[in-house]
């Protein structure tokens, strides 16, 4: 789909050389955390707790004794909200995985006993996974990135919604960025993540410390610190939010000049101003009709046209329905074009998903026809149906002697 030379983009692009390519918003936050948890540190706490969590899941013994260790724990039960395993971290969905590090964190001492406890039994990997997680590096970088993980949850459920149009994502987009680079250079922030890994380390007699520096270090940092709070801060926390914010920078800002255009919508076309005049004409310069003159005055009345009205549309869609193409040409260019910007294809993609649930191998042998519509009926569950209307087709059409009216 996005490769430069034979993708659909470069197809598209061969044809309409100004169309552009939107990469889907909540695809490219779940790259932009792909690639910033590419630090070595934080990639070893992802395998750590993702093979904890399998070791937990996939043994009878182990999930009795992990069990057995919840239980006995109110506060960590208080804490978990009813959930009672650890979650494995999904591979695609990398948002998610702030509920899988959350719940790791409120269980960490259940985990820390049940394999300390299945140590004892000569559970050999269960020793492994525990000098894994008994570590001040593992314990602060799960902190630190269950923290900003957690910011990220919200907007991928809201660049996910079907109403979210580009704007709206976009400036929510530059909300979760300007948060994350506050907390950025906020010092108390940080001296609270530090210490609350102070204190969950402490509780199992693991001191804060930093790791040996060598001339040639090749697998971490040497960065020069003089307190374990300083090291981590430089080396964990400092590189991990600067590059996520580097992610988020390139891909969910990215054709920002386009977006510019929705507010021609009559429901914010009063914050139209010369700045958003400058860079929509330059943008869509090729759609406009006339030189910037022109565009102007057609700019003004439909200002005025939507201020002097009592409704309002709010949708693109609808904008253009009650837009004259003869009276504002370059006005219903630009939201035509505008209209071809999706915010987000996983509604479309969750078409695909339901396939996994409806071809069950109870219908290995289903038709075409009867996958198509009952995937149908699956994907559009919400819309209501008559009953009784489709047992009256399906007994014309089957043209039977049998009376079906009860």
């Amino acid at each position: 789909m996005s490769g430069k030379h034979n993708g659909v983009q470069a197809r598209v692009k061969a044809v309409a050389p100004d169309a552009v390519y939107v990469h889907c918003k909540a695809h490219c936050l779940n790259l932009a955390i792909v690639h910033a948890c590419k630090i070595p540190c934080v990639r070893t706490l992802m395998a750590t707790v993702q093979e904890v969590g399998f070791a937990f899941d996939y043994s009878a013994k182990r999930l009795e004794a992990y069990l057995d260790e919840l239980s006995a724990n109110d506060d960590v039960q208080a804490a978990m909200d009813k959930k009672t395993k650890l979650q494995t971290l999904c591979e695609t969905r990398w948002v998610s995985r702030s509920d899988a590090l959350t719940t790791f964190k409120h269980a960490f001492p259940v985990v820390v006993h049940s394999l300390e406890n299945l140590n004892q039994d000569s559970d050999e990997k269960a020793g492994l996974h525990l000098a894994a997680v008994s570590r001040f590096e593992f314990i602060i970088a799960l902190i630190v990135c269950e923290h900003a993980l957690r910011l990220l949850v919200h907007l991928s459920v809201f660049l996910q919604d079907q109403s979210c149009d580009m704007l709206a994502a976009l400036e929510e987009c530059k909300v979760v960025i300007a948060q994350l680079r506050g907390e950025r250079t906020d010092d108390e922030v940080w001296n609270a993540l530090f210490q609350e890994a102070v204190d969950l380390a402490q509780a199992f007699d693991i001191q804060p410390c930093i790791p040996r520096r060598a001339g040639r270090q090749q697998h971490r940092n040497n960065a020069p610190a003089d307190t374990p709070s300083e090291y981590w801060k430089v080396t964990l926390y400092n590189v991990f939010v600067d590059h996520l914010l580097m992610e988020l920078e390139e891909r969910l800002i990215v054709a920002e000049p386009k977006f510019k255009a929705f507010n021609l919508l009559p429901r914010k076309v009063n914050e139209f101003d010369e700045e958003h005049f400058n860079v929509t004409f330059d943008a869509y310069n090729a759609d406009i009709i006339g030189d910037r003159d022109d565009f102007r005055a057609e700019v003004q009345r439909w200002t005025l046209r939507w201020n002097m009205a009592a409704h309002k549309p709010v949708s693109v869609c609808d904008t253009i329905k009650c837009t004259n193409r003869h009276l504002y040409p370059s006005v219903f260019n630009v939201l035509v074009a505008l209209l071809t910007i999706p915010v987000s294809t996983a509604t479309a993609e969750r078409s695909f998903s339901c396939l996994k649930r409806l071809k069950t191998y109870l219908r290995s042998t289903v038709g075409q026809t009867r996958l198509q519509n009952l995937a149908v009926l699956h994907t559009h569950s919400a819309i209501d149906v008559d009953v009784e209307k489709i047992i009256d087709i399906f007994a014309d059409k089957k043209k039977r002697n049998l009376n079906f009216v009860f």
